[in-house]
């Protein structure tokens, strides 16, 4: 009896982490940085990148630190969300990976 009360919290516990994908994904985070622009979702999926002219005629060097500062910012606020997400999903229990 209790192996099929462990089998359907399982089957439970994929249906809300199907869920929790979907959220997190349709969750679109906006971070500007010096004027690049990056669209990441909460799954910390890169879905744009906008860089303005005017930043194109810096230097190579310059724009490559700008540009990775915008995707380390970017990637950061993704976590945070996730994990904000993962947090409310199992109630603050800690998960390996999701936390």
């Amino acid at each position: 009896m209790e192996l099929f009360k462990m089998a359907k919290e399982a089957i439970a516990m994929r249906s809300k982490l199907s869920e929790m994908d979907k959220k997190l994904k349709a969750k679109i985070i906006e971070i500007e940085h010096k004027g690049i622009k990056i669209q990441v979702n909460a799954k910390n999926e890169f879905l744009s990148l906008n860089i303005p002219e005017d930043l194109l005629a810096e230097k190579k060097e310059k724009l490559e630190k700008h540009i990775l500062t915008a995707f380390q910012e970017a990637g950061k606020k993704a976590q945070t969300v996730m994990a904000e997400e993962a947090k409310s999903l199992t109630g603050g229990l800690k998960i390996p990976g999701l936390n």
